[in-house]
């Protein structure tokens, strides 16, 4: 089959939206399909704040016209997935909607709006739409065809020997922006004597996290920007908790707390739904922006035998996120559709 993926984000940019459309991609060109992937890097863009408005998408609109099977969108992107979602509905194409998530941008009552329409109306233009959690599933209207299939983890690359080292590590993966909510993670670590903190990602705010961090007098908080794959793995080697402490809705599976959980790591997130359906298997769970509860969690898990606990459900429990079932249960909807009259 012939496949294209339009997503905000593909490579070389390094966010969980990239990360999960190349895998996606790589594992269904195994299966023998031929999938090709565009992204806003091919519109004309303009940046307002944390929102990306899409001035022009020529480019894929053109490509939309050509011969594929199957398009698939992911989204959200306001301006971006639910202009293409509409395009590729006129155009007559069988079309799937990945919901990654839903916006939770400050200005509320709009946002609220725009989640509104895209749940009642926006998401009928698409013939599925694929969520990765059970939580996103409950959330979408019952007269759409819908299916959730959560994505998977590279637990083989992750696994590994166990690096050893003395003091406390706590590690932080992720992009630099306010929903990520480093700034609740670095308050919660202060005054925790044995805790260092590793901090790998990079982002607009990152320079207002490093000042943050120095203005709270955090000696062992070490900001690493974006790293290669194989250094990653060997900071989750050697770190013995890692913390997603992210404050919204933006946040709705988080990769990080499976490839954590693969290579040893204890995982605290943030009880977020999508985030939730997964971490509750294995990991600690507190509430968004709570920052007495985080550090509390922190202090529990300083403990080597209890952390032992959640490190062994984690090694227990993602046994079962493969990529390789990722894709086939892709394949398995896109075929539903394309033998679909």
């Amino acid at each position: 089959m012939k496949i294209l993926h339009l997503i905000s984000e593909k490579p070389p940019i390094k966010s969980g939206f990239s990360r999960t459309v190349e895998r996606l991609t790589q594992e269904l060109t195994k299966m023998g399909h031929e999938v090709k992937v565009l992204s806003a890097s091919d519109c004309k863009t303009k940046m307002i704040g944390e929102l990306k408005i899409i001035l022009s998408t020529d480019r894929i609109a053109k490509e939309l016209k050509k011969d594929y099977d199957i398009i698939n969108v992911h989204g959200h992107t306001p301006t971006f997935s639910d202009r293409l979602l509409i395009k590729s509905k006129l155009l007559g194409k069988k079309t799937v909607y990945t919901l990654h998530c839903l916006i939770d941008y400050p200005l509320k009552p709009i946002t609220a709006v725009y989640n509104f329409l895209l749940n009642r109306t926006l998401l009928k233009y698409a013939d599925a739409v694929i969520v990765t959690s059970k939580s996103y599933y409950d959330m979408l209207p019952n007269n759409i065809r819908k299916y959730i299939v959560p994505w998977g983890v590279d637990r083989e690359k992750l696994m590994g020997p166990r690096i050893p080292h003395n003091d406390y590590r706590v590690l932080f993966v992720g992009q630099m922006r306010p929903y990520k909510g480093l700034k609740i993670l670095l308050k919660a670590v202060k005054g925790i004597n044995n805790l260092t903190l590793n901090i790998v990602g990079d982002g607009p705010d990152r320079h207002k996290y490093e000042k943050y961090a120095k203005k709270l007098g955090l000696k062992k908080a070490y900001f690493h920007g974006f790293i290669s794959d194989e250094n990653l793995r060997k900071y989750y080697l050697s770190s013995d908790v890692l913390v997603l402490p992210s404050i919204s809705r933006n946040e709705a599976f988080g990769l990080v707390t499976l490839e954590a959980a693969a290579a040893g790591c204890a995982v605290i997130a943030s009880d977020l739904p999508g985030v939730r359906d997964i971490v509750k298997e294995f990991g600690i769970l507190i509430k968004p922006g709570d920052i007495k509860s985080l550090r509390e969690t922190l202090l529990l898990l300083e403990d080597e035998n209890i952390r032992r606990r959640y490190v062994e459900r984690g090694l227990k429990n993602i046994a079962k996120y493969e990529w390789r079932r990722v894709a086939r249960e892709y394949d398995k909807i896109y075929k539903e559709l394309a033998d679909k009259c």
